[in-house]
C-alpha cells in the first residue's frame, strides 16, 4: 500500500488519507520533521485507491518537461499598501480578492496559532485572505483540504486553490476531473522546507529575545524586495529584522539547501506543462525602476485558458506587462530545475535537536563572525546606494511635474 512509497518520491501532500474510504491512512513524522503515510493493516481493504491516485507514483518525472511555454507577465498590485505587505508584487492578493468578490472562497496556507507551523484552510473573508497571503517557506499541513475543496465544489461554490505544485497536482488527482468553478494557483517552488527546522529557528529567536513570537513576516520590505528581509515581532515588543546576509533561515535555505524535503531534489513537478492554471513567484532578474525593484514585481505564468481568463478578471487590480518565458527562466531556474540537497544537510539534521539553530547553520555554511560582518557592511552600502537612486528618481519626477504647464 501507500506506506511503501520511497522518501525520494513522497511529497507529504497528505492526499492519500483524504482518498482512503475507510480511514486506514495516518502519518508519522520522521527525525527530520517530515511526515510520511502509514497504513493500518487491520482497517485497510486493499482497494489500491491510495496508490492509484498518488500523483508521484503516477509520474516518471519525464512527462512535464517539454510542454509549450505559457504566457508570461510581470505584474504588481495597484494598491501600494497591499504590494508593500506582500511577498513579491501582490499578485496573489488580487487573485484572491477577485474570487471573494465573486462570492467564492479560498483554499490556502495560514500560520498555526503559535506561528510555529502552517496548515491549509478554507477562507471565506478578507480576514482569512490576510491570514493566507504571504509565503511561509516551510511545509504546510494539508490534511483534509482536498475533501474540503471537493465539498465546496459539490455545493456549487467557486474556489481559488493555492499551494505548491505537488499539492496542486494532488488536488487534481483527488478530484479526478475538471471543475469549472475551480481555479488552481501554484508558486515557483525552490523546495519544501522542514517544519521541524522552522520551529527550531523560531525557538532560537525566542530564546535570544526572551519572549514568545507574535508575528512572523518573511520577505519583509523594510529594506526592499531584494533584501529577502525577515521580520519577527515578539510578545514583549522587541523586534527582529534581518536580511539575506545575516538571517540564518534564509541562508540555510537559499545558500545551504539544508532543510529541504528529500523528494525536492528530484522534483517531478518542475517543467512544463505546469500542474495549475496559474503559476506565480518573484520576477527575479527583471530590470525595473528603482521603485519597482524596491516594492517587488510578481511573475505570473498563465498555463491554461482558464488561468488566462481569470488573470484578466483580476487585471483591474494589477499593473500587467507581457514578458517572455526566457526572461522568466533567466531569474527563476527552479521553474525547470530542482535545487540540489546541501552537502551538509544530513549533518544539520543530526545536530539540530541538541544545538542552537543559528550557530549551527553558520558553522555548516562556513561563516565566521568577521566574514558575516564584512558582508553586512557591503550589503548596507548597497542599500544606501539604492536609497539614493530612489530619492533621485523621486526628485526628478517632482521636478518634471512642476514644469508642466
Amino acid at each position: 500500500m501507500i506506506d511503501t512509497i520511497k522518501k525520494q518520491d513522497c511529497t507529504g501532500c497528505k492526499m492519500c488519507a483524504d482518498a482512503c474510504t475507510v480511514g486506514a491512512i495516518s502519518y508519522r513524522t520522521d527525525g527530520e520533521g517530515f511526515w510520511y503515510p502509514q497504513t493500518d493493516d487491520k482497517a485497510c481493504i486493499r482497494c489500491g485507491r491510495c496508490v492509484k491516485l498518488c500523483p508521484s507514483l503516477g509520474l516518471s518525472g519525464k512527462e512535464n518537461r517539454d510542454g509549450p511555454a505559457p504566457a508570461v507577465f510581470a505584474a504588481w498590485n495597484k494598491d501600494a499598501d497591499v504590494r508593500a505587505r506582500s511577498t513579491s508584487g501582490g499578485i496573489y492578493y488580487a487573485l484572491a480578492e477577485t474570487m471573494l468578490e465573486q462570492g467564492g472562497c479560498l483554499a490556502g496556507c495560514a500560520y498555526s496559532g503559535d506561528l510555529k507551523g502552517a496548515y491549509h484552510m478554507i477562507g471565506e473573508s478578507r480576514e482569512d485572505l490576510e491570514r493566507i497571503m504571504g509565503s511561509k517557506y516551510f511545509q504546510s499541513d494539508t490534511a483534509g483540504i482536498y475533501k474540503a475543496v471537493h465539498k465546496e465544489l459539490l455545493d456549487g461554490r467557486r474556489i481559488l486553490f493555492c499551494g505548491a505544485p505537488c499539492q496542486s497536482a494532488a488536488l487534481k488527482s483527488y478530484l479526478g476531473r475538471e471543475y469549472d468553478g475551480l481555479v488552481t494557483v501554484d508558486f515557483i517552488c525552490r523546495g519544501i522546507n522542514s517544519p521541524k527546522a522552522y520551529k527550531r529557528y523560531l525557538e532560537g529567536c525566542e530564546k535570544k529575545y526572551r519572549s514568545g513570537v507574535s508575528r512572523v513576516h518573511f520577505k519583509n520590505k523594510k529594506d526592499g524586495w531584494t533584501s529577502l528581509g525577515t521580520y519577527i515581532l515578539f510578545e514583549n515588543g522587541r523586534e527582529y529584522h534581518r536580511n539575506r546576509v545575516n538571517d540564518p533561515w534564509v541562508n540555510g535555505f537559499v545558500r545551504g539547501n539544508l532543510f529541504m524535503r528529500p523528494c525536492c531534489s528530484a522534483c517531478r513537478y518542475k517543467g512544463l506543462p505546469r500542474a495549475s492554471d496559474l503559476s506565480i513567484g518573484d520576477f527575479w532578474g527583471l530590470k525595473g525602476s528603482p521603485e519597482d525593484m524596491f516594492q517587488g514585481i510578481s511573475l505570473v505564468m498563465a498555463n491554461t485558458e482558464k488561468g488566462a481568463a481569470y488573470l484578466e478578471k483580476a487585471g483591474g487590480k494589477l499593473q500587467v506587462q507581457k514578458r517572455s518565458f526566457e526572461e522568466a527562466l533567466a531569474g527563476n531556474l527552479c521553474i525547470l530545475n530542482p535545487a540540489p540537497q546541501g552537502e551538509r544537510r544530513a549533518e544539520f539534521f543530526r545536530r539540530v535537536d541538541t544545538e542552537d539553530f543559528e550557530p549551527l547553520v553558520w558553522e555548516l555554511l562556513g561563516e565566521t563572525g568577521m566574514k558575516t560582518r564584512l558582508k553586512l557592511i557591503k550589503y548596507r552600502l548597497a542599500l544606501w546606494k539604492q536609497a539614493i537612486e530612489r530619492l533621485a528618481v523621486r526628485r526628478m519626477q517632482r521636478g518634471t511635474r512642476g514644469r508642466q504647464p
